[in-house]
């Protein structure tokens, strides 16, 4: 039963990078992005928001479970910088958790009716003071999240080392992204799930 038990855990973590890849692909498929910029309202409007959303929220839960499995295959050799890694990558993407859960069932009332979707078009909501704190906190928490875990998982002897980079590398991509284009972001999502992808297949082996 332990072992059945360990097995899943680890599952959750391949899954995950199935699940942000195909989020990766599908973005800019199913939603009405076009080339230039676009209406926010209109995109969470669109019939394939929800189930994107879903998609995603789907793969932080699983990722949550997978970086536990990660972090205690190589515990006793991570150290204090690989524990302080693993602890601020979980809290991250349960504040990611936190975010898609507001794009998952708040965003879609809100683009609906025509006197608040302008919360979403004008980006009143990603603005507001209190809200702009939450992404930067969480912004911050995953950036030290990743350098420390992605650190511990390079030096391990367990892992393989373009797992650790194609993750570090992904996530900055995607930070880096809206800044750029929204394309960016996805390719940076790719790149991540893939190096999630190759760290799952090492652990169910």
């Amino acid at each position: 039963m332990k072992h059945a038990h360990i097995l899943k855990t680890r599952r959750h973590l391949h899954y995950r990078g199935i699940a942000t890849a195909a989020y990766a692909v599908l973005f800019p498929i199913l939603l009405p992005l076009g080339t230039g910029s676009f209406d926010y309202a209109e995109v969470v409007r669109s019939p394939g928001w929800v189930p994107l959303a879903l998609v995603a929220f789907t793969g932080v839960l699983a990722l949550l479970v997978g970086f536990y499995a990660v972090y205690a295959r190589m515990r006793d050799t991570a150290g204090v910088q690989g524990a302080v890694g693993f602890s601020f990558v979980e809290a991250a993407y349960l504040l990611q958790a936190c975010k898609v859960t507001w794009e998952l069932f708040l965003y879609p009332i809100i683009a609906h009716y025509p006197e608040t979707a302008f919360l979403l078009r004008d980006a009143v909501i990603k603005n507001d003071p209190a809200v702009l704190l939450f992404r930067i906190s969480a912004s911050a928490t995953i950036l030290i999240g990743i350098v420390l875990f992605c650190l511990a998982i390079y030096r391990s002897a367990f892992y393989p080392k373009p797992a650790a980079a194609l993750i570090f590398v992904g996530a900055v991509v995607y930070a880096l992204g809206p800044m750029i284009s929204v394309y960016v972001s996805i390719v940076g999502i790719f790149t991540f799930a893939v190096g999630c992808m190759l760290l799952g297949v090492r652990l169910l082996r």
